[in-house]
């Protein structure tokens, strides 16, 4: 999927699960952080074509290691062993990412390095991701709105 629709999933997750954490600005930023992160692995992503990111993308594919939960784990475990706030803000995020790709063509491999993977049918770039961007940014417009009017 394409960086607006990770982002749209992303502020959804913000939505629904911020009013359950005690430090909200670190969450927040987690799962915007998180939810770009697995794309970098691919030259053609939004912050994947910076050349800072080239020597990551000749060492693993586009959709591979990085675009699985093993890795999320992985990260999100030894972040809580780090900085322990921002655990959950990143497992939210690079879930979600995840989660998202899994309906696409080209799919994941979710639990590297097993090689099972999880397709969908929903085309990158496509109309059905255009529309479910367009419900998704709809959805989180109409919830932030009733958060601030109901608090």
């Amino acid at each position: 999927m394409l960086l607006r629709t990770h982002l749209a999933f992303g502020v959804l997750m913000i939505v629904l699960f911020v009013q359950h954490v005690n430090d909200k600005l670190i969450f927040v930023g987690m799962v915007l952080l998180a939810t770009v992160l697995p794309d970098l692995d691919s030259g053609f992503s939004s912050w994947g074509r910076h050349l800072i990111f080239r020597p990551l993308q000749f060492f693993v594919k586009h959709r591979g290691v990085i675009h699985s939960f093993t890795t999320g784990i992985v990260l999100s475990v030894l972040l809580a062993f780090f900085w322990p706030v921002a655990s959950l803000g990143f497992f939210i995020g690079y879930s979600v990412h995840l989660i998202c790709d899994s309906f696409t063509k080209e799919g994941i491999q979710p639990f590297w390095p097993l090689r099972a993977r999880s397709k969908g049918f929903i085309a990158t770039g496509g109309r059905i991701e255009d529309s479910l961007f367009v419900f998704l940014v709809l959805v989180d417009a109409v919830l932030i709105v009733l958060i601030l009017i109901l608090g």
